[in-house]
């Protein structure tokens, strides 16, 4: 028993998720934009083809109707053999007939319909060249404002490497400035030190050579 119930649930479940997939793949298929596309093509046709239907029997049929006479279109045909009655007045063979006036009905339903569509198509054509040809130009447009944006940033670019460029030449300058000066001002504070030294050793050396006199006059 435990078995037979384990192999009804396995059952089930497989079912279940047959179905659930199922279920998937049609609201994939349905979700899709062609098929919803088509669909509504297939409505908004079938809704066309009965309003032009119903041009060709309410206008175009009374109107030629009314220039050949009043014979209705539907009523056009060639009779190969008359309706055979009986006594009582029943229909014993029905009549064989080419109804071409039906046909003729039907191929101007076929071309007032083909007539619109090619409108309908023409329109839309036309529309959808000049969408394209003003996408085409915003397009162009983005493009060259792009191009001429990445111009200015490349200029600006340039000019502040330009900038930056002159900026540490005139840095490095005022350096190299500032070093000479300091190097100068060295150079003169070693000079006037020299100076110094030189006039203290002469100074010494004046009066050693003084002292050396009085001694002598002393030891004389």
């Amino acid at each position: 028993m435990n078995g037979q119930n384990e192999t009804k649930e396995k059952e089930s479940a497989k079912l279940k998720e047959k179905r659930r997939k199922f279920m998937e793949d049609f609201r994939k298929f349905i979700a899709r934009g062609n098929v919803v596309d088509l669909a509504v093509a297939v409505v908004i046709g079938a809704a066309f083809n009965k309003i032009v239907t119903q041009f060709v029997a309410s206008l175009i049929t009374p109107i030629l109707s009314l220039i050949l006479g009043g014979l209705n279109m539907n009523d056009w045909k060639i009779v190969l053999r008359d309706a055979v009655l009986a006594a009582d007045g029943t229909v014993e063979k029905a009549e064989i007939a080419i109804t071409y006036g039906t046909l003729l009905s039907v191929i101007i339903d076929f071309l007032i319909t083909a007539l619109c569509v090619f409108i309908i198509a023409r329109t839309y054509n036309k529309i959808k060249k000049q969408l394209d040809q003003e996408r085409e130009k915003i397009v162009a447009r983005l493009r060259e404002d792009e191009i001429a944006k990445k111009a200015e940033e490349e200029a600006a670019a340039k000019q502040k490497l330009e900038e930056e460029a002159r900026i540490a030449a005139e840095k490095k300058a005022l350096e190299d400035r500032i070093a000479a000066e300091k190097l100068a001002e060295e150079e003169a504070a070693a000079a006037e030190k020299a100076a110094a030294e030189e006039e203290r050793e002469i100074r010494i050396a004046s009066l050693l050579e003084e002292i050396r006199d009085i001694l002598s006059s002393k030891a004389s």
